[in-house]
């Protein structure tokens, strides 16, 4: 009962503008990318999470004679001094490879390899929520973790942002193309626009209904994901979605926390939502007197 009032609630706080409409797609696409995921990292744990690239001495003779110790100084600060000189011309190049970086981090979120065991996070966005790997799947779940990282971005200086908002939807859709004819063989360019075209309003859709969850609460937020993510489900698991509305303010958050170095340096790492489940089965005194009000009884401890 406490879980259709829920529902209930979310559709009528669904403003009709931002509804979803689903993309006619049924692709399934694999990816891959196979990630052991965290929850967002802090300036002080970020570095330890990024495995670093190693030189093998053995195949590079320079690697087998060390630089002298003043080089990396000397290294940056003549690159300081060309960003300075060029600052805007370096900030698209910096911006184009870090959020390659971590648009890679939001795919590997839903990626999955057809025959392939999932990985943590990919079994619990499929296995946990019974959704089927399909191509709006993933584009569902990416966007969801793109949307986290842009209001990121949002902090920037301000002659900065649309830069890496740019080159960080670029990589989405330039992505999603190449999905359509690599892994779909979708060779006509008229059909590839006429989806990439549905993909664009989804995605200022789930965007604009995610950035008014931010503002106005976790029920209008719950709601943008209860739409974009489980497609307005009525079946939907409460908890679930509970967890994941949880998972995503506190990564949100969490990167609040960040340093723009942190982020500049491509450092950011996402977990699984069932890190939520313990708080989220915590019996909540504010919803037992709502339900109250409503003559209506919360009988499990959950949400």
């Amino acid at each position: 009962m406490a879980s259709q009032n829920c529902l209930r609630m979310l559709a009528r706080s669904a403003p009709r503008a931002l509804t979803k409409h689903t993309v006619p797609l049924t692709l399934r696409t694999p990816l891959p990318l196979t990630l052991t995921l965290r929850h967002a990292t802090t300036a002080a744990d970020a570095a330890p999470a990024i495995p670093s690239k190693q030189l093998n001495t053995a195949e590079d003779p320079q690697a087998a004679n060390p630089p002298p110790p003043d080089t990396p100084g000397v290294v940056k600060r003549l690159t300081e001094s060309v960003r300075s000189l060029m600052p805007s011309t370096t900030e698209t190049y910096v911006a184009y490879g870090v959020t390659q970086e971590l648009y890679n981090e939001c795919v590997a979120q839903a990626a999955y390899i057809e025959g392939a065991e999932l990985s943590q996070s990919a079994q619990f966005w499929y296995g946990t929520c019974k959704r089927k790997p399909t191509f709006v799947a993933w584009a569902q779940v990416t966007v969801l973790h793109m949307w986290m990282l842009v209001v990121r971005f949002r902090a920037f200086e301000p002659e900065n942002v649309q830069t890496w908002q740019q080159h960080f939807v670029d990589h989405f859709f330039y992505d999603s193309e190449g999905k359509m004819i690599q892994d779909y063989k979708l060779t006509s360019g008229g059909q590839r626009k006429k989806y990439l075209k549905d993909l664009y309003a989804q995605y200022r859709g789930m965007i604009a209904g995610y950035d008014e969850g931010l503002v106005k609460g976790d029920a209008v937020l719950a709601g943008a994901i209860w739409r974009n993510v489980f497609d307005a489900d009525p079946d939907v698991d409460v908890e679930l979605l509970a967890m994941i509305t949880s998972y995503v303010r506190r990564c949100v958050a969490g990167l609040d926390k960040v340093d723009d170095e942190v982020v500049h340096a491509g450092k950011i790492k996402f977990g699984s939502p069932m890190e939520e489940e313990p708080l989220v089965k915590m019996r909540s005194k504010y919803l037992e007197d709502v339900m109250k009000e409503k003559g209506h009884t919360l009988k499990n401890s959950s949400v």
